[in-house]
């Protein structure tokens, strides 16, 4: 349905949504349902318009302070909260209570010109046909699991340095327990041996044959996972549903820095099955921290957990769709030399939920060997297959220095090459002044002139050298952090503001 409406609208964003499905319908062995998706289309080609709409800091229930740890950089934010993002889990979709929740935030979001109307339709038969599972595709997909199929022998863990899909095509069928991708997002990304900008039409194409490639090699009744941002996912889900069982859309809040005025935080996980799939193997034991996500609004400072835990306090929840304590690597310290790394702990608890000790998980894009290295040390042999030699070898460096007893996502005292973003990296260095002190001597400074100070303003009338400021920081905006906002509030606020 997608791609027809895409034809005269423009999409623009999808919003994860939190929902209590799993109090109406909830098989068991399989993942929770708790969000929905919101989609956001318009006939206009340009950015989106809406309003700079911020929600509320979120507060631990054990140590009152905010959810995340802003450490030394509050006084770059603002009093009120955080601009929102595309996972709303502070609303909460209730079939029973309709749609009211989202039409409020909608009428936030667009309360501005050239919107003039809202008009909101809620089916009354919607949680009739959430309740309904049933469906003659799971019926036959289900007999054919019973007919005999040729399964291959045991296969034995190793790294593959070779095109994805060359590789997986001398793969036998049926041998695989858990497929997973995570394959470049077509966003021009500066990979050693990938071009990262193709052509729509041409990526899809590429990523098809290596989808088929994964549902031939993938044992039925097992699981394959692709890793993508939702519109691109979207698409997958269309060519797997032709020939595979929907399993779960997990929203992975995987957080980013503000770079628009709708943070961009939702990572779609979609996951398939060979036929009609099998029980969860980790929804069988209950014992599993990596199947036990983090309860809302718990935080996670060493102090609190600490204390946390030395009271018994129950802080986590059962696992659901939504992933919002996994967060994406954000220090130097914890990465190697390639440009997107996913942090273990997500690969731990895909691998802990799909999968059992000495079952084989294969990994077509492999890079720095994240998901094989994972795999490696929770007793399941493993396939990593990646195009890049560079990266290859680095996988292969890490995995001896496990087998060698060392640790290979511990820190690092090394800054790596390779960087995710187009801004350049500063050298490292010892500050004689603060950045938070240049910050707020810059705030300072445009309160007393009356506007947002300028650089050779500062240079005027600072007390500090204005070599501080060009060499401390990566642009002039970052001098200006604190200076365009008001600095957190210490305090709970009570609703949502909607800055002019």
């Amino acid at each position: 349905m997608l791609p027809s409406i895409q034809s005269s609208l423009k999409l623009h964003l999808w919003i994860a949504i939190k929902t209590n499905f799993a109090a109406y319908i909830h098989e068991e062995g399989t993942l929770r349902k708790s969000h929905i998706s919101l989609l956001i289309l318009s006939q206009y080609k340009g950015s989106l318009q809406h309003t700079k709409t911020r929600v509320k800091y979120s507060y631990c229930p054990a140590c009152n302070k905010t959810t995340k740890d802003y450490g030394g950089k509050k006084h770059t934010y603002h009093e009120y909260g955080t601009l929102i993002s595309d996972v709303w889990r502070d609303i909460e979709f209730d079939p029973d209570q309709g749609i009211g929740s989202i039409v409020d935030r909608l009428s936030d979001l667009f309360g501005l010109d050239p919107y003039r109307d809202l008009f909101s339709i809620d089916s009354q038969d919607l949680l009739e046909f959430f309740e309904d599972t049933s469906s003659p595709l799971v019926e036959e997909l289900d007999f054919n699991l019973k007919t005999d199929v040729q399964v291959s022998g045991h296969l034995s863990s190793h790294l593959i340095n070779d095109d994805c899909i060359k590789a997986l095509h001398r793969l036998p069928d049926n041998s695989i327990d858990f497929c997973f991708a995570d394959p470049p997002y077509n966003l021009k990304k500066k990979y050693d041996r990938w071009d990262d900008s193709l052509e729509s039409t041409q990526y899809f194409e590429w990523c098809d044959r290596w989808l088929s490639e994964m549902y031939r090699v993938l044992k039925p009744g097992h699981t394959l996972a692709v890793l993508n941002i939702p519109h691109w996912v979207v698409r997958h889900y269309q060519f797997l549903a032709s020939r595979m069982q929907f399993q779960a859309w997990i929203a992975w809040e995987g957080l980013s820095f503000p770079v628009r005025l709708i943070m961009p935080a939702h990572y779609a996980i979609l996951c398939f099955s060979k036929g009609y799939p099998r029980s969860l193997p980790g929804l069988s034991s209950t014992e599993n921290s990596y199947l036990q996500p983090l309860g809302e609004n718990y935080c996670l400072r060493s102090r609190c957990v600490s204390k946390r835990n030395a009271l018994g306090a129950s802080d986590r929840t059962a696992i659901s769709d939504i992933w919002h304590d996994i967060h994406r690597l954000k220090h130097n310290s914890r990465r190697v030399d390639h440009p997107c790394q996913l942090p273990p702990l997500l690969m731990r608890r895909l691998f802990e939920l799909f999968t059992a000790p000495d079952e084989i998980i294969l990994d077509c894009f492999n890079g720095a060997g994240t998901s094989t290295l994972v795999a490696h040390q929770l007793h399941r042999r493993f396939i990593g297959i990646e195009l890049s030699k560079q990266y290859h070898e680095i996988a292969l460096a890490r995995h001896r220095q496990l087998e060698e007893g060392g640790d290979p996502f511990a820190k690092v005292n090394a800054i790596p090459k390779a960087k995710n973003s187009p801004v350049e990296r500063l050298v490292k260095q010892k500050y004689q002044v603060s950045k938070k002190t240049l910050q707020l001597e810059v705030k300072r400074i445009s309160k007393e002139i009356g506007h947002l100070a300028s650089r050779d303003e500062v240079e005027k009338l600072s007390q500090f050298s204005i070599t501080y400021f060009d060499e401390y920081f990566s642009s002039w905006g970052e001098v200006c952090a604190a200076a365009r906002t008001t600095g957190m509030a210490e305090v709970p606020q009570k609703t949502v503001q909607l800055d002019d």
